[in-house]
């Protein structure tokens, strides 16, 4: 018989024990929930940040493509200006030689007229 109350005691002894690893592992079970829950919000607010500065970025690289595009056209703006300019200049210069040879060649014009009148 006093096996039997050792075998009845031993178990008596180990219950409170496994009831402690129960408890235990059920605090640790509530800890490791309460945990992923944390990880799910970081995850959430991680994917919002991500979410936030990807369009700020997408922002910033639009502006400046703008900014580019917009300094690129001023440039090619004043470059067919000097263009155009160059261009009025010479067209005044040949204008201005063609008059200038048609004028001194009136007296000649007129002489070829009269003489040609004076034929008839």
């Amino acid at each position: 018989m006093a096996t039997e109350t050792n075998v009845e005691h031993y178990p008596d002894k180990n219950a409170s024990k496994i009831q402690n690893a129960i408890s235990v592992l059920s605090e640790m079970e509530t800890q490791l929930n309460e945990l992923s829950g944390q990880v799910s919000e970081m995850k959430r607010r991680l994917l919002a940040f991500a979410d936030t500065e990807s369009e700020k970025a997408k922002a910033e690289a639009i502006d400046q493509a703008n900014s580019e595009a917009q300094q690129a056209m001023e440039q090619v703006r004043q470059s067919a200006q000097k263009e155009a300019d160059a261009i009025i200049a010479k067209g005044t210069s040949e204008s201005n030689a063609l008059r200038s040879r048609m004028s001194s060649k009136v007296p000649q014009a007129v002489d070829v007229i009269v003489s040609a009148v004076l034929s008839v």
